[in-house]
């Protein structure tokens, strides 16, 4: 790596941390106005406010940095070409191959930093915002909806009130059926408690049913072995695509083996392994804003472009995403096709230009 390329990348960096930056304080001011109209339900005051947008500053960087990326490399590059820098560079003999290293640079850093972000960071942030915002709020952490929520473990059906601070779940019903899909058995306990590998069930009402009638009994403890751990019980409260690649895995393989709907997971996991490489297309696309048509443009017409092209790709991103959903379009198909469809276009384009 030459001087004049440690240069590039380092003015290209650079510009892409201010864009960065100055999005995240766009970003956080909207939502410190959207939490005001939170403030004191329960123990929400204003410390509990700054804390979670703290929290969710993670969530935030990891969204914005392909535009940032965008932009910045435009910008970094722009004023280089602004200042007749790079035409000395040009007429010192680097060509834009060269060039291209450089921003090749840039490129692997960005991905880097997003997989460091997006699989290290943002998970334990976004879930710990979520359990604050929900503990001073209501007291308790929330589950996926006011009326629990249910999962499915082999031939059993099971519902959850609510999960306690402490990771215990409160309100279960637990609904066994044989292999004729007929109900047999109905457990309902006031708490379960994870410890050694199976959850430990308190005040507990069993209902058996066959075909002399239901006998019922009551215990107080009772042993309940389910595929369901904690850390998945926080994959239901976390959407998932603010989960880290592993726990994806995990439990796409755990609703895959119980038969249940499973494409809202595989959409995240595959979106997750785009992010980066959107990233690096974000910056190689900037490039032909400095070399291309545009090269002779003033600064705030580049930055525009860049901006309509980087809001053009996100909000494609996103409609490919929900249109996935809905239409049955194969996952890894529909989190790709932005990314591709931008990649091609930048080749194109460098192509021309060169």
């Amino acid at each position: 790596m030459t001087i004049l390329q440690r240069y590039l990348a380092k003015a290209m960096l650079t510009s892409t941390a201010l864009v960065l930056l100055v999005l995240l304080g766009l970003y956080t001011f909207m939502d410190f106005v959207t939490e005001l109209e939170d403030i004191g339900k329960g123990q929400y005051h204003l410390m509990e406010v700054l804390r979670y947008l703290a929290l969710t500053m993670p969530k935030r960087f990891y969204e914005l940095l392909p535009i940032a990326a965008l932009l910045g490399t435009v910008l970094g590059l722009g004023q280089l070409a602004s200042q007749s820098e790079l035409v000395v560079m040009r007429a010192a003999g680097m060509s834009i191959q060269q060039i291209n290293r450089a921003v090749l640079i840039v490129a692997f850093a960005l991905m880097v930093m997003a997989l460091l972000i997006g699989e290290l960071l943002r998970p334990p942030a976004e879930q710990a915002a979520r359990q604050l915002q929900s503990l001073a709020q209501t007291g308790t952490v929330g589950a996926q909806s006011d009326n629990g929520f249910w999962t499915r473990d082999g031939t059993h059906f099971n519902h959850i009130d609510e999960i306690l601070p402490d990771g215990r779940f409160a309100g279960v019903s637990i609904y066994e059926f044989d292999d004729a899909n007929r109900l047999r058995v109905v457990t309902k306990a006031k708490e379960a408690r994870y410890e050694a590998g199976s959850w430990t069930l308190s005040d507990v009402l069993q209902s058996t049913l066959d075909e002399s009638g239901v006998s019922v009994k009551a215990v107080e403890y009772a042993q309940w072995q389910s595929h369901l751990n904690p850390g998945m019980v926080n994959i239901v409260v976390v959407p998932p695509e603010f989960l880290p690649v592993w726990s994806l895995v995990e439990y796409i393989d755990y609703l895959d083996t119980n038969h249940q709907a499973v494409d809202q997971y595989r959409m995240a996991f595959w979106m997750k392994v785009m992010m980066p490489l959107s990233s690096a297309v974000m910056v190689f696309l900037a490039v032909p804003f400095v070399f291309g048509p545009l090269r002779s443009a003033p600064m705030g017409t580049r930055i525009v472009f860049g901006a309509l092209v980087g809001l053009g790709f996100h909000l494609l991103n996103q409609s490919f995403q929900q249109m996935g959903l809905v239409y049955g379009v194969a996952p890894w198909f529909a989190a790709m096709l932005p990314t591709v469809l931008f990649a091609i276009a930048a080749y194109a384009w460098m192509r021309r230009m060169n």
